[in-house]
């Protein structure tokens, strides 16, 4: 991308601002991807007026780097097609308790948090979205793709979030910034759907009491890095 590299010099309120206007109408398609704008909005709010010029921060450049991966890659092209919507039977739930839960039809996977997961402003709303993003996980390695799935949860604050594609909490948005990452090269898309807490299947799961052995579901994914400290699978 041409605007990164000349990134090395100020750049132009217009420049920033055409860039931002092209990225808006690209999300049209990469829903997803809404999450990777927040950054270089703020970058532009602090132009006084349009003839200044400023550097890049570096978080403007990650996202722009993210951008120019995801659009140049191999896999970066996307349907206008309507998709197929599916409902794999995916529920997500999490306690500060004990941890996070998956149940699939009626197989559990689960992961224990551990100690020092509650800091730097994670908490259970960053808990809840790392639940969602375990199930991204899941269905982007049970081949799922070109379609809109349904994943059931009972957090209102992270499907808020995942709504509007950002979270003002940075754990959160981080969140969110990776299960677009999950999403995009699969042609995915998911519809958090919201259920009452003493409707949600996983919620067993998520306080440690776990169900039969025989309902076990491997898990063959790798937890991102930043996932690590915090999850333990059990």
């Amino acid at each position: 991308m041409a605007f990164i590299t000349a990134a090395s010099s100020p750049v132009l309120y217009a420049t920033c601002a055409s860039l931002h206007g092209t990225l808006q109408h690209i999300t049209f398609v990469y829903r997803d991807s809404r999450s990777y704008l927040p950054h270089l909005l703020t970058f532009l709010s602090k132009f006084p007026n349009i003839f200044t010029c400023h550097h890049l921060p570096l978080s403007v450049l990650n996202v722009l780097h993210w951008w120019s991966a995801v659009l140049a890659g191999p896999l970066a092209t996307w349907s206008l097609a309507l998709f197929q919507k599916l409902d794999p039977d995916v529920w997500v739930d999490a306690s500060t308790s004990w941890g996070v839960g998956l149940v699939v039809g009626h197989c559990w996977p689960a992961w224990s948090l551990q100690d020092g997961w509650k800091s730097d402003q994670r908490d259970i709303g960053w808990a809840e979205s790392v639940a969602l993003e375990l199930a991204v996980l899941w269905a982007v390695h049970a081949s799922f793709h070109n379609a809109v799935l349904t994943i059931r949860g009972d957090n209102t604050g992270v499907i808020g979030a995942y709504a509007k594609g950002r979270s003002c909490n940075a754990p959160h948005n981080d969140t969110i910034h990776r299960i677009a990452t999950s999403l995009i090269p699969f042609n995915l898309t998911i519809i958090p759907l919201y259920i009452s807490s003493s409707a949600n299947r996983a919620d067993s799961a998520s306080w440690g009491d776990l169900g039969p052995n025989l309902w076990h579901l491997p898990i063959c994914f790798e937890l991102p890095p930043e996932l690590h400290p915090f999850l333990a699978h059990v």
